[in-house]
């Protein structure tokens, strides 16, 4: 893995940790994608600590697990430009929630996009070059591929075989290729 900033999804980490449908292959895939940007690489966060509070909600850095062992290592650094770099985010002002952000692409395909998720879009938009997004298990991902694509954020699926028999038995229609 080279040094180009990313920024991970939490089922990144929750996958490495074993809590959830994924194969042991995915998990070992997600543990050794978290080894590599441990070791090598620079994590991209938001400055208001938005994707630390959802790590925090779901990951436990006290026990077990390298998902849990990935957090811990985003607090011990969390202030080493090295290894995270923030960027701000802004949240869009008269809507219901702080989910909307001025960063976050004007696109008609990402107009269903997962409000919960929206936050990291928009940090990889905001950041200079725009930032890769790791995903593991969240095969809605695969349906807004394309829109993301056409917004310069690529999106790295860690588990796309299995994500994309997911995807098809939740839509219906078999995943088209790219």
């Amino acid at each position: 893995m080279d040094k180009t900033p990313c920024l991970i999804d939490t089922n990144v980490p929750l996958t490495a940790n074993g809590n959830n449908h994924l194969s042991l292959s995915c998990q070992l895939e997600c543990s050794i994608t978290l080894a590599e940007i441990m070791s090598n690489g620079v994590l991209v966060l938001d400055s208001q600590w938005k994707i630390i509070k959802e790590y925090q909600n779901k990951l436990y850095p006290a026990k077990p697990g390298m998902g849990n062992n990935f957090l811990k290592w985003v607090l011990t650094h969390r202030t080493n430009p090295k290894k995270i770099s923030y960027v701000t985010i802004t949240p869009r002002l008269n809507t219901q929630d702080d989910t909307e952000f001025a960063e976050f692409p004007e696109h008609s395909g990402l107009k269903s996009f997962d409000r919960a998720d929206r936050k990291l879009v928009a940090a990889a938009n905001a950041h200079i070059p725009k930032a890769p997004i790791y995903q593991a298990a969240d095969s809605k991902w695969l349906g807004w591929r394309a829109a993301l694509r056409e917004c310069g954020i690529e999106v790295k699926f860690l588990c796309k075989e299995e994500l994309a028999i997911l995807h098809q038995k939740k839509t219906g229609s078999p995943l088209l290729p790219g």
